[in-house]
């Protein structure tokens, strides 16, 4: 199948990402994506690629090829979520707290944004009973103070 400029440009739209943005994000100038989203250029392999990493796609959505997604919308969520999983170290309950988003109309559409997005879930509902998400960005949450803001405890008791 040939290349199917509406994807490259519903899929740049559902994420909300400017022809620039995208541009930027891909490494291509924004010639290269205005005359692709318009059908008046056909990316070669190593643009196809680079637009395809930027998108959180594969090429073969840009190709028409592959699972028909209800929209747009729901492509971005569904592909930006398998790169996530893919990219990650998460356990399957992980993966299947973050998975019932995808049905929502504002699930994430970004892998970057379902990182986000399963931190978010792990501070609201606890660490998963094996691992935690400090696997996904190591990161460990600091302790805070139980101090009142701009009071300082007393030591004496």
């Amino acid at each position: 199948m040939p290349f199917r400029p509406e994807r490259l440009k519903n899929l740049r739209e559902a994420k909300a990402l400017s022809q620039d943005q995208l541009s930027k994000l891909a490494g291509l100038s924004q010639s290269v994506i205005a005359k692709s989203e318009n059908g008046k250029n056909l990316p070669g392999s190593e643009a196809l690629d680079k637009l395809a990493r930027a998108l959180d796609c594969t090429i073969d959505y840009l190709h028409g090829r592959g699972y028909e997604y209800g929209s747009p919308g729901a492509a971005a969520a569904n592909m930006a979520f398998d790169v996530f999983v893919a990219s990650q170290v998460l356990t399957d309950e992980q993966i299947a707290r973050c998975r019932r988003a995808l049905q929502h109309p504002d699930a994430p559409k970004t892998a970057k944004a379902w990182h986000s997005f399963a931190e978010m879930i792990e501070l609201a509902m606890g660490p998963t009973s094996t691992t935690s998400l400090a696997l996904v960005g190591d990161r460990r949450l600091k302790p805070k103070s139980m101090a009142a803001p701009g009071r300082q405890s007393d030591p004496s008791g």
